[in-house]
């Protein structure tokens, strides 16, 4: 059975602070993992990773994904108060010759300032 699991599920940080979420997956055929914040709306895409050991960085925010340990970190730092959300990894999967699919975590992980 294909899982995505993160940790913390609920996270209270002070303003200035460095955080690390967690992302770790059990899929087969494996093809990337996808990071996004969600404050009110639709999720805000954040980073897509495909290759392990590259970081991804966008401002004040990083990911790293390890495909050996089947697992990726998003971290934050210096973390502001527009940075509370709900933060989201999902997985794709291979496409078969039926079918393609994204499984998400089905627990969502907040961030609070």
């Amino acid at each position: 059975e294909d899982k995505v699991m993160q940790n913390p599920l609920s996270l209270v940080v002070h303003e200035g602070d460095t955080v690390t979420l967690n992302c770790s997956y059990e899929v087969v055929n494996f093809r990337s993992l996808l990071w996004y914040k969600q404050e009110k709306k639709a999720p805000t895409f954040l980073f897509t990773l495909t290759s392990s050991g590259i970081e991804k960085k966008s401002g004040r925010l990083s990911s790293i994904l390890d495909k050996k340990g089947l697992f990726s970190i998003l971290n934050i730092t210096a973390t502001q108060t527009r940075d509370s959300a709900v933060y989201l990894c999902a997985v794709e999967a291979q496409c078969s010759l039926v079918t393609c699919s994204l499984y998400s975590n089905s627990t969502a992980e907040a961030l609070q300032l």
